[in-house]
């Protein structure tokens, strides 16, 4: 953040000048018209068209590189918002199978070229129709239906294939928000403002988490079978369910009672955890006080959603 000072000018105006870095970076130039959008206490100044892409590239070297290490080189990129993103070397061809994988994994993003020595992925998403509102509620949708098969051991793998698209969908999220942090007039097609946008960014943070407890549960429960876990769980998986209903309306007077009880039932899983020996008991016991804390993060981001 700078501080700039508004220097009076005529009889009927007041001037703060640009940030070079910022005219520099949007391609501006002297003479260039900016689009000025004004609330009671802020002013948004954007340097390009609601809604226009602008095109960036990123080139990957690929030589001697770990597959994990190139993975968070392209999710990095991924999350940066650049539209192309080229993978190149002479090891491409032997690692290829693993890197459409993760691009496969990125929403969106779709592989346009590939080579012996390169493979090319292109961002085809269009933004308007992926707000973060609607990437919190598919999410969301996805963790409901895991709740419904946790005490199913026949649907391990299927939880944890939901688990991969509710991470993909965090992916996107981070996106979304680096987009809407670049172009301001993102928020307009939105119709939000960055704390609220902030405030559902970090709601995606926890769903994600979510989800990965969810997945540990399901196999641990499978391997203990203890019917006072499950009971647990199931009065776990009620309070997610009230939790975001609370944060869909938008109920600030209902969070603190939800969030309330969710601590007190957190101290039920330290009894489990300190009267148990059995590993997978302490485990479930761990990851479910884990679920409820997530659960009450999302609370109070209701609390502090304008």
């Amino acid at each position: 953040m700078e501080m700039r000072k508004v220097v009076s000018f005529g009889n009927s105006s007041f001037v703060v000048s640009l940030p070079k870095a910022w005219v520099t970076k949007n391609g501006l130039r002297k003479g260039d018209v900016v689009r000025i959008e004004e609330s009671p206490n802020e002013l948004i100044i954007s340097a390009r068209e609601e809604g226009k892409k602008k095109l960036t590239e990123i080139t990957i070297l690929c030589e001697a590189k770990p597959i994990n290490e190139l993975k968070t080189e392209i999710l990095a990129a991924y999350v940066n918002n650049y539209n192309v993103i080229r993978l190149t070397g002479s090891n491409v061809k032997n690692i290829s199978a693993s890197l459409k994988q993760i691009l496969y994994g990125l929403v969106g993003m779709e592989i346009i070229e590939e080579t012996a020595s390169t493979i090319t992925a292109k961002d085809l998403l269009d933004l308007s129709e992926v707000s973060i509102d609607n990437t919190v509620r598919r999410m969301d949708i996805l963790i409901r239906s895991i709740l419904e098969d946790v005490t199913n051991p026949d649907s391990i793998d299927s939880i944890h294939e939901r688990d991969k698209e509710i991470n993909r969908l965090g992916l996107l999220s981070s996106r979304i928000f680096r987009t809407a942090t670049d172009n301001p007039s993102v928020l307009k097609i939105f119709n939000t403002n960055y704390w609220n946008l902030f405030i559902a960014r970090q709601v995606t943070v926890e769903l994600e988490h979510i989800g990965d407890y969810l997945k540990r549960i399901s196999r641990l429960l499978k391997e203990s079978g203890k019917d006072s876990a499950k009971k647990q769980y199931f009065q776990l998986a009620t309070r997610y369910r009230e939790a975001m209903k609370i944060y869909y309306d938008k109920e600030k007077d209902k969070t603190y009672r939800l969030e309330s009880e969710t601590k007190k039932f957190m101290k039920d899983f330290d009894k489990m955890i300190e009267k148990n020996n059995d590993p997978n008991t302490i485990r479930t016991a761990e990851n479910l006080k884990s679920m409820a804390k997530a659960i009450m993060n999302i609370l109070r981001n209701v609390m502090e959603r304008n």
